[in-house]
């Protein structure tokens, strides 16, 4: 990958214009409060916006991400213009939108890694890595985090597996042996996951042995073919159950009953005979006289006597009613007792016999047993299958774990020639000392090799930054056709003394000349002063060298007013 030009279409963006070879972001005059990385002129975010172009993302979850995002949301549409195997490309990019554009077409969120890896990852050796990860790798962003080891490109931890994973094709290590071990590890995580589950298992079968239990199953059952049921129990047990039914009913009808007898002493106490108003009788008499005249002709003591007749008869007849009420209530009371006494003396009998709930209760227990017992087999089933499981993927791991140990032995030499060619990087910086890169087995890590790079101690405060660019350099050089690119950031230069800064671009330049490398990189003004030694105390690049440098700054950026900044505002 080339890289061509980053723009925008806010007139207000400095456009970067990327040359073959060496490009040099400089931050000019800046004060302290300007080297943060969002807060500055923008000579860091340079390579962020790189990265956002090429499929990284803004995490809105973080105060700090969230307030980039708002920003380049409203900036502007940007530019990446590169080219690849001689085809040029072109990213448009409108943050206020999820997708991108390549080449003119639309490409959502979802499908721009796929076709990023598609571009640029071809051969076999990096199947299992992503587009994103090789540009970490060779694109190293600013912060400490980026910037702690060797291998912490992505900005993970050391032990991140797919870190690991990246860094070890690159450095073309066997990952099928890698991919393997990483599949029986995670099938062990997920045993030891189930360990709980597993140990209450073993508890289970440890508080109730199984044998126990199917001798206690076998005793139930003999007693259940041992039981016999009493002779015509069956035929009690019904007449005992009609007899309740009886009962029932009985004690229905006397409730009817004696709700009735409630009702007509009611009755009674409403009919009894009263003195009859006479002057309202009269009053009667004689509205009926007027209407009908002779032909009332009942006097009014007859008409009085009537009246107490009638009240009378009728208290007469609701005693009568109630004397036949009392006389059903007192059949069925002796009926109701009758039938109790019987009841009871059969159900007094079945008790003294062996009875159907009895053999039930067997039953129901025998099915109680089965079923614990099923229970506890299909416990020790998934015990057993736990233990062959791990077992096998235990026998699976000492298997890969011996094939890695041979592995490292039969590529010794090409073990050696890496080690070797990061030497002859760590050599131009420390006289002779060359350090170490060693792969070596891990002891059950999911990444199987670990890699340890060394330089011994001379003194110096940038031997980790140092080995960290050697590391990158060793990286492009075994893989020189991948991304043909390497970027940093100025914090790789915070800890190193002037002479390595020097010696990092003379290196450079040395390999700009003979390969397609192109090496992008952004610099304060006091680290590019010191690069360049214009009172030549340091004596590691000659005047064509720092020529070189100083027409290789393809943008310079000003901390004075923020017009001279990379976005032309205040950023952040």
């Amino acid at each position: 990958m080339k890289l061509l030009k980053l723009s925008s279409n806010n007139s207000k963006f400095k456009t970067l214009k990327f040359e073959s070879g060496l490009n040099i972001l400089a931050g000019l005059q800046l004060t302290s409060a300007d080297k943060k990385t969002y807060n500055g002129v923008g000579k860091s975010f340079s390579l962020n916006l790189i990265h956002l172009m090429l499929g990284s993302y803004l995490d809105p979850t973080k105060p700090t991400e969230k307030k980039i995002q708002n920003f380049l949301s409203g900036y502007g549409v940007f530019y990446l213009e590169f080219e690849h195997e001689g085809k040029p490309y072109k990213v448009e990019k409108d943050f206020g939108q999820s997708h991108h554009i390549l080449n003119g077409e639309k490409i959502v969120k979802s499908n721009y890694p796929s076709e990023l890896k598609k571009i640029f990852i071809k051969n076999e050796l990096y199947n299992g890595v992503s587009f994103k990860q090789i540009l970490n790798v060779f694109a190293r962003r600013y912060g400490g985090t980026y910037y702690s080891s060797i291998i912490a490109q992505q900005g993970r931890p050391e032990q991140d597996y797919h870190q690991m994973y990246t860094n070890l094709a690159l450095l073309g290590i066997n990952t099928n042996l890698v991919t393997k071990k990483s599949i029986v590890k995670e099938k062990l995580n997920k045993l030891k996951k189930a360990k709980s589950v597993i140990e209450n298992y073993e508890s289970l079968l440890g508080e109730s042995n199984i044998n126990d239990l199917k001798d206690e199953l076998k005793t139930l059952i003999k007693n259940k073919q041992d039981f016999v049921i009493a002779e015509n129990y069956d035929k009690y047990k019904r007449e005992a159950d009609a007899k309740t039914e009886i009962i029932n009913k009985i004690r229905n009808e006397i409730y009817e009953v004696i709700k009735s007898m409630g009702r007509k002493k009611q009755s009674l106490d409403e009919a009894g005979v009263k003195e009859i108003d006479l002057v309202k009788v009269k009053k009667i008499y004689e509205e009926a006289s007027f209407f009908f005249g002779d032909k009332i002709s009942i006097r009014l003591d007859q008409a009085t006597d009537f009246h107490k007749n009638l009240l009378k008869n009728r208290a007469s007849r609701i005693n009568s009613e109630i004397l036949e009420l009392e006389d059903q209530l007192n059949t069925l009371n002796v009926n109701l007792k009758d039938n109790e006494r019987i009841r009871d003396s059969i159900l007094k009998d079945l008790d003294s016999k062996g009875a159907l709930e009895e053999y039930n209760s067997i039953n129901e227990r025998i099915r109680s047993f089965e079923s614990e017992i099923g229970e506890l087999d299909k416990y020790r089933q998934i015990l057993q299958s736990f233990k062959e499981d791990k077992s096998q993927y235990d026998l699976e791991n000492a298997n890969i774990k011996a094939e890695a140990v041979k592995y490292l032995v039969d590529s010794k030499i090409f073990l050696e020639t890496i080690e070797n060619m990061f030497r002859a990087l760590v050599k131009k910086f420390y006289l002779n000392h060359g350090g170490s890169l060693e792969i070596s087995e891990t002891n059950d890590a999911k990444y199987l090799f670990n890699i340890d790079a060394q330089i011994p101690r001379d003194g110096s405060q940038g031997i980790n930054e140092v080995k960290i660019f050697c590391y990158d350099l060793l990286l492009y050089q075994l893989n020189p056709s991948l991304l043909s690119f390497i970027a940093h950031d100025g914090c790789i230069f915070s800890e190193m003394d002037p002479r390595q800064k020097s010696m990092i671009f003379k290196v450079i330049i040395e390999i700009i000349k003979s390969s397609e490398l192109q090496y992008f990189v952004n610099l304060g003004q006091s680290t590019l002063d010191e690069i360049l030694d214009k009172d030549n105390k340091l004596n590691i690049l000659n005047k064509e060298e720092k020529q070189y440098i100083q027409n290789n700054v393809i943008l310079e950026l000003y901390d004075k007013d923020p017009i001279n900044w990379l976005f032309g505002e205040a950023f952040g």
